[in-house]
């Protein structure tokens, strides 16, 4: 039927239990076709033998522009392939891998494709080995991309140290496309949030889904007021702290501070190191 395709632009065939097999009679048929645009071949039984097929597939077809091969039996050799041709590849602009055995030598390689490919918008790599060295090796790709616009990275053993350094490299890539970016099962600190925050001034439609303690989220409110509480009052933090330093010496108790502001999470970012003072001539204006 495929070989005399003429309307057929969306085949779903997931959950079909199709082995290597399967997947070798459809790369075989698609490898000339260009009137499918959609393929999902997620929840299968595909392994190497049949992700290189399909790798050969999509390095020949014209016309796919979503592929769905999440949730297979890839392990290097057949995800290999499959980066292989995505790499030359000129039409796809979705792809689906999550938990596709995805770890840092497949990362690498796909880092590799996305320095150069100009039509991939939507990367799916939930739910696999992606750790924060995995993180930093995907960032060079994404370090001169111009056209990726969603990531999803969920359920990935990413810690705040991977989103930071996603975070950095997208602040940092003023040309990337990204508008959407999915580690929601990433717990992230404070840190991570005032850089996001500072992100979007130049990146207002940048939308980050990650996981965040309430506690967290009480602690920037916290930081909100006092911030607010120095702009209406026109005054800075120097001004501040020196109200209550009384005898000049440059140096308040965490004590003082405390009673003044009645905000223990703000006495810890000032006395990082806990020495149960603040040496105010040493700070910078709040950020």
């Amino acid at each position: 039927m495929l070989s005399d395709n003429r309307k057929l632009k969306s085949i779903n065939l997931s959950e079909n239990d199709f082995s290597d097999a399967a997947a070798k009679c459809l790369a075989e048929a698609l490898k000339n076709d260009f009137v499918v645009k959609e393929l999902d071949l997620s929840y299968n039984c595909i392994c190497d033998a049949g992700g290189e097929d399909l790798g050969v597939m999509l390095a020949e077809n014209i016309g796919i522009e979503v592929l769905n091969l999440s949730w297979n039996h890839f392990l290097i050799r057949g995800n290999a392939a499959l980066i292989a041709g995505l790499k030359v590849n000129a039409t796809l602009k979705q792809l689906q891998l999550s938990n596709s055995g995805f770890g840092r030598p497949e990362v690498q390689l796909m880092a590799e494709v996305l320095q150069q490919n100009d039509t991939l918008v939507l990367l799916d790599l939930s739910i696999n080995c992606v750790d924060d060295e995995a993180v930093r090796l995907l960032c060079q790709g994404l370090a001169t991309n111009e056209t990726l616009e969603v990531l999803k990275l969920s359920r990935n053993p990413i810690t705040k140290i991977g989103a930071a350094t996603l975070l950095r490299t997208v602040k940092n890539n003023m040309k990337s496309a990204l508008e959407e970016i999915d580690i929601s099962s990433v717990l992230v600190c404070e840190t991570f949030v005032e850089l996001l925050e500072e992100t979007r001034v130049t990146r207002p439609a940048l939308r980050f889904q990650y996981y965040i303690l309430p506690s967290v989220t009480k602690n920037l409110l916290a930081l909100g007021i006092f911030k607010k509480f120095f702009e209406e009052q026109n005054k800075s933090i120097m001004d501040f702290f020196q109200a209550l330093d009384k005898e000049e010496t440059m140096k308040v108790s965490t004590s003082a501070f405390r009673k003044a502001v009645k905000l223990g999470w703000l006495v810890r970012k000032f006395d990082k190191n806990c020495t149960a003072t603040i040496v105010y001539s040493q700070l910078t204006e709040l950020s």
